[in-house]
């Protein structure tokens, strides 16, 4: 599958997954994939937690009981290391936001589908909960949980807005070339 089909193709897997395990080899791929990503003044400040089975992912199933969590055989846990940061910029959420969507778009190229879980980390206690889970030391942050698997059916995606309506010519609100 090339680039622009993974794009076209990748939504946010929100139902069921089946239980058919991912190959090691696959999410060390898509890992690898989140690791190509850009980063703010080369800070590389993502780190990857690979979740290779449903008994290493459980902590977090408990602490975001979501369908896709809950059913997923295996996931990804993005982070980000703060030390990394120096100076008065601070790349994190670009740099996850990058790794993590790539990671996205390698998932879909390998056939899998995922869901870009963040919404239940907010909550402080659940954020400290599951770096406690994850063995993360002090200055990490977990950003993101990306469930993975194959798609117990046919996942529900949302519309989108058509491209005129979203992208603009030399100023915004402006029609074609």
């Amino acid at each position: 599958m090339d680039i622009f089909e993974a794009i076209e193709k990748r939504y946010s897997h929100k139902e069921r997954f089946l239980s058919d395990c991912v190959p090691l080899n696959d999410l060390e791929k898509i890992a690898k994939a989140g690791l190509a990503a850009p980063t703010g003044i080369n800070s590389q400040c993502v780190r990857l937690i690979i979740l290779p089975d449903r008994a290493s992912l459980q902590g977090l199933c408990d602490l975001a009981p979501t369908e896709g969590m809950l059913t997923a055989p295996c996931a990804i846990a993005v982070l980000t290391d703060k030390s990394t940061q120096t100076g008065k910029y601070n790349f994190e959420m670009e740099d996850y936001s990058a790794a993590a969507t790539q990671m996205l778009l390698a998932i879909t190229a390998l056939g899998y589908e995922s869901l870009w879980l963040d919404s239940p980390f907010f909550d402080e206690e659940k954020q400290k909960a599951a770096l406690s889970f994850l063995g993360a030391p002090a200055g990490y942050h977990l950003r993101v949980v990306l469930p993975i698997g194959f798609p117990e059916g046919k996942g529900s995606r949302r519309s989108k807005m058509s491209f005129n309506e979203r992208v603009s010519y030399r100023k915004f609100g402006g029609g074609s070339v």
